[in-house]
């Protein structure tokens, strides 16, 4: 009796688990259409093999140089980001290379030089308004330089002919009135005018004297009239006197800060990340680099947006001062982080930041929509030398709510490295 009762609620739980199983409310898929929670440690979630902590993750990572590095398909940069709601208020003026101009066409310049370097093309002023240019002609050699900085121009080997000469050419609309040449030798000169071949009476030239074409044009030619050895012409000295063409200020554009006027919805945040694509060895580009999304993009000098050592994420903001190149006649060689847009109704700026070294500095200004005047400069510095290589916060007040952008420049008296270089590390802006 007792097996009997056993056997019957032995079939009895069968039979409710057979149809508990059957239930339709357990089997039913979900909607494809219908946006799924991540699943921890998926793709998205940093560290996505947690569930499985005994699994070794890829090499590479997040690591330079791994399945990460930039170029990639996951290259610091490249990532979607939630897409921003960004309304241009205004587009703002936008860069516009122009060609200067002459303002000047009845101004008169001198220049005169009595050493030369080059014996075939050069230029005589610093805007290129005149040059020279010589030439063999019937001459029995090239012009040379000799060991005194002369030109030296050869003898032809008849005196119908000349010999070796020089043109001196005006550009940029200037107009020659006179031009005077010295000799160290005793020669014979002629000149013609505007590349007329017609020449000038021949002129005798005594060692260290001068001959002089005193008149208006485009351009005088002076010739080399010796037919012997010792009437050699060694011109150490030239002294034009033009007018018009270039001065520098013909050469000056009034700065102005570009770039449009958006509407974000504030506080709004800005870690580099998104539309900040970077190289596979990291550029810190002397000529400037401009980057970022679709009308929030911003620019450095001597900068770059890199993968190495970031602040936050997988690439920071980062600036270098390097060894003085005493060659680098461009612009400073302290570099800057730039806005190159504007945030409507903005009064307060926030970032991290890392120094490499105690003694570097760095200034952050702010300009307005339609000005291009940066106000109220503050210093960014640290406090203790321990504070070196350490992420630090800064808060930046305009002063008042204005539609504005901000620069961050390097301080010169940063001064710069006997070796290596120094670094500057900018990263989670929040614009309030």
């Amino acid at each position: 009796m007792m097996d009997m009762k056993h056997t019957a609620i032995f079939f009895l739980a069968a039979f409710f688990a057979i149809a508990g199983a059957c239930t339709p409310e357990t089997t039913v898929k979900p909607d494809e259409g219908t946006e799924q929670p991540e699943k921890p440690g998926g793709e998205d979630k940093p560290g996505g093999n947690e569930e499985n902590p005994d699994t070794p993750e890829k090499p590479g990572g997040d690591q330079p140089g791994g399945e990460d590095k930039p170029g990639g398909e996951d290259k610091p940069g490249g990532e979607e980001e939630t897409p921003v709601s960004v309304v241009v208020v205004d587009p703002g003026e936008r860069y516009v290379e122009t060609k200067p101009t002459p303002l000047h066409p009845e101004l008169e310049h001198n220049v005169e030089y009595h050493e030369f370097f080059n014996p075939l093309q050069d230029d005589l002023d610093e805007f290129g308004n005149i040059d020279y240019v010589c030439a063999q002609g019937k001459g029995t050699d090239w012009p040379y330089i000799t060991e005194d900085y002369s030109i030296r121009f050869y003898q032809s080997a008849s005196a119908s002919r000349n010999g070796g000469y020089i043109r001196v050419r005006a550009h940029n609309g200037a107009k020659i009135l006179s031009v005077t040449v010295g000799s160290a030798t005793s020669t014979k000169i002629a000149h013609s005018l505007d590349g007329k071949a017609k020449k000038s009476e021949t002129a005798e030239v005594k060692a260290g004297g001068t001959y002089t074409a005193d008149t208006e044009c485009s351009s005088v030619t002076f010739y080399c009239m010796g037919t012997t050895q010792s009437e050699r012409w060694e011109m150490n000295s030239i002294k034009v006197r033009y007018k018009g063409g270039f001065v520098e200020e013909d050469f000056y554009v009034e700065p102005k800060e570009y770039g449009p006027l958006v509407r974000v919805d504030l506080p709004f945040s800005e870690d580099f990340e998104s539309g900040f694509p970077t190289t596979d060895k990291p550029s810190y580009y002397k000529y400037g680099l401009t980057a970022g999304r679709e009308n929030l993009r911003w620019s450095t000098w001597y900068g770059s947006f890199s993968w190495q050592n970031p602040i936050a994420g997988k690439q920071s903001a980062q600036l270098r001062i390097y060894q003085e190149d005493e060659d680098y006649y461009e612009n400073t060689q302290f570099g800057h982080l730039k806005m190159e847009h504007f945030i409507e109704n903005l009064s307060k700026v926030s970032f991290k930041y890392r120094f490499s070294e105690f003694w570097t500095k760095a200034t952050v200004s702010w300009c307005e929509f339609g000005s291009s005047e940066w106000r109220d400069p503050q210093q960014i510095a640290l406090k203790n030398y321990p504070d070196r290589e350490t992420v630090q916060s800064f808060t930046y007040e305009l002063g008042k709510t204005a539609n504005a952008k901000i620069r961050i420049e390097i301080d010169p008296d940063s001064g710069h490295p006997s070796k290596g270089h120094y670094d500057l590390v900018f990263d989670d802006f929040v614009f309030e």
